[in-house]
């Protein structure tokens, strides 16, 4: 009993660095997001409240594009991505080369907090200078004529 204790008191949490699923979960119930530089252990395919207490569900992708002109024109996010990520107060609660991103604001990845309540802070990677999303995929294309 003692060692299971132990094993499960020294797991690793959400936003923790990986290089591999193992590193962030011996049972498989977490994953290692190895697009990130020195990996981010999260969990794919949350839903709202479903993380662990250390981490907020959040949804990528979840407008076509973050340009004003598109708005008024956005639907329902078809495109989501959801994942768990640490959440946070302050830069200083995620680890190096992170920073703490409220994602209940407007922001370059087109994300959102799915969870109910929550701050909807997050530790990210900083986002890109300048980012804007493309409008032209706002706008309606005439049909190809034969």
């Amino acid at each position: 009993m003692l060692a299971a204790l132990a094993l499960w008191a020294c797991q690793p949490e959400i936003g923790d660095s990986c290089s591999n699923a193992a590193d962030c979960s011996q049972t498989g119930d977490r994953t290692c997001d190895t697009t990130v530089d020195d990996g981010y252990c999260t969990v794919f395919g949350c839903s709202a409240d479903s993380c662990p207490s250390e981490a907020a569900c959040i949804g990528y992708q979840s407008v076509v594009s973050t340009a004003p002109e598109c708005a008024d024109l956005q639907a329902a996010p078809r495109l989501q991505r959801s994942l768990c990520m640490r959440s946070c107060s302050r830069d200083s609660d995620c680890r190096s080369d992170y920073v703490c991103v409220d994602m209940k604001l407007p922001n370059p990845w087109g994300a959102m907090l799915i969870d109910r309540g929550g701050s909807g802070k997050v530790c990210s990677l900083p986002p890109p200078p300048d980012a804007q999303g493309a409008a032209d995929v706002c706008s309606p294309r005439s049909a190809p004529t034969a």
